[in-house]
């Protein structure tokens, strides 16, 4: 008699388990996608840091002051993309957030017991949230390196500007 394979434990194609792997690979870009953000977030500081001391601290033409504060905000604007996108999601009642709210061991202890993790249906679950979580990171820090290639066009029209108020 042949063995059927239930396709709530396992979802595989020529016996590789296809949730499994995507899993993994939305993990593998949970990882580099911080690391990119945290990297840019870096930068950006730095930039803004001493962007707001060289403004403050020098006396500049007025459209180089108009476009130096352009180029300020634009990297302000980044920042704040940048934290948001390395900002911890806590939604969704899996893993340690769902173990956070257990009210006593015990109660983690029978939660846990309960929990098929080779279901096909808790492995979809996993895998939409970290999804869509990876994808809204990708999101903010794509449109933070858009504003950084503006604030960059506009720091090199602000440095000409300079340069032709110094002739």
């Amino acid at each position: 008699m042949p063995t059927t394979r239930s396709t709530t434990t396992s979802v595989s194609a020529d016996g590789v388990d296809l949730l499994t792997d995507a899993l993994t690979e939305v993990q593998a870009q949970m990882g580099r996608v911080d690391t990119k953000a945290s990297m840019l977030l870096a930068g950006s500081l730095t930039a803004l840091s001493i962007g707001v001391a060289l403004v403050a601290k020098t006396r500049l033409p007025v459209p180089v002051t108009v476009g130096a504060v352009v180029v300020l905000a634009l990297v302000g604007a980044t920042v704040v993309l940048l934290i948001t996108a390395v900002r911890p999601d806590l939604r969704g009642n899996h893993g340690f957030v769902r173990w956070a709210t257990a009210p006593t061991a015990k109660a983690l202890l029978a939660d846990l017991a309960d929990i098929d993790r080779d279901s096909a249906a808790h492995q979809a679950h996993r895998l939409l949230s970290l999804s869509r979580s990876v994808d809204r990171k990708y999101f903010l820090v794509r449109l933070a390196v858009d504003l950084l290639r503006a604030a960059l066009a506009v720091a090199a029209l602000t440095a000409a500007l300079l340069v032709i108020a110094c002739l």
